[in-house]
């Protein structure tokens, strides 16, 4: 379940913005012979939709590049309807409504929410995607709560039971315990929040992701879940442990700004 208090993550990442959006020589080359690229040409069932501008625009702190990424994977989806593509488009969504929420930019986010509900309609009828499904639907309830907080005792409680049952449709899906850590990060103890369960579901999304032979090396989900963890231990006074996960974060992707510039040597301060 998403809320304010965990959307913290998504907000630093892109407080920061590039100026200079990365493009490929590719892209440089065709677009004066009047081509258009996108990402996914003819994708393959089953092959890896993954949008590497996405991913580019996370690890390097640039929304405008994230939003490219989407309109990117929505021209494609358009063309193809290849379904991996509409889960590449629902989680790049899910994570710019996330974005715009924490700013506090709910009249942007509204019209963002109603499509990303559609999305997640959509995406219901590929039984390949049912657990990621159930997972969205947690964190659009989540969003719903953020933008009417006089609806959270309502839809808080309709997030736990659709919580159980994304955990109960797919207990092995990386999503649906991405979804469980983050509601246990935000619920109050007496509701059965636990940072420390919460830094457990953590490990297991990213144990999921890492017993996956097919994830991409594009998957800004997974590079989350690395720092999202060690933002979880921080705030358990664990700062060993949060620091070996920001390592482990530039260890993949040595770039990866927000970790490298101001995550890592912030927790580094509170080990000396």
């Amino acid at each position: 379940m998403i809320t304010a208090r965990h959307m913290d993550f998504l907000v630093s990442v892109f407080s920061t913005f590039s100026k200079d959006g990365l493009k490929s020589n590719l892209y440089r080359v065709l677009i004066p012979f009047g081509f258009v690229l996108f990402l996914f040409l003819q994708p393959i069932a089953g092959s890896d939709c993954s949008s590497n501008t996405v991913y580019r625009g996370y690890v390097s702190s640039d929304i405008e590049m994230w939003k490219r990424g989407m309109t990117e994977l929505k021209q494609a989806y358009d063309r193809t309807a290849e379904p991996c593509l509409l889960l590449a488009l629902t989680e790049a969504r899910y994570g710019y409504i996330g974005y715009l929420l924490g700013l506090n930019r709910k009249d942007e986010a509204e019209p963002l929410i109603e499509s990303f509900e559609t999305d997640i309609d959509s995406l219901a009828v590929f039984p390949q995607y049912k657990a990621e499904t159930e997972a969205f639907r947690v964190a659009q309830l989540g969003f719903r709560m953020e933008l009417n907080p006089a609806k959270a005792i309502t839809l808080g409680t309709r997030a736990l039971k659709q919580l159980e049952l994304a955990v109960a449709t797919d207990s092995t899906s990386p999503a649906v315990w991405i979804e469980k850590a983050n509601a246990e990060a935000s619920m109050p103890a007496f509701a059965g929040g636990s940072k420390e369960k919460a830094a457990a579901s953590f490990r297991e999304a990213l144990r999921l992701f890492e017993a996956d032979t097919s994830l991409s090396a594009s998957s800004w989900r997974y590079m989350n879940t690395i720092v999202l963890l060690g933002q979880t231990l921080e705030k358990l006074e664990d700062y060993s442990g949060a620091r070996q996960a920001y390592l482990k974060a530039l260890a993949i992707e040595p770039g990866f700004r927000r970790v490298r510039d101001e995550l890592l040597p912030a927790v580094e301060l509170k080990l000396k």
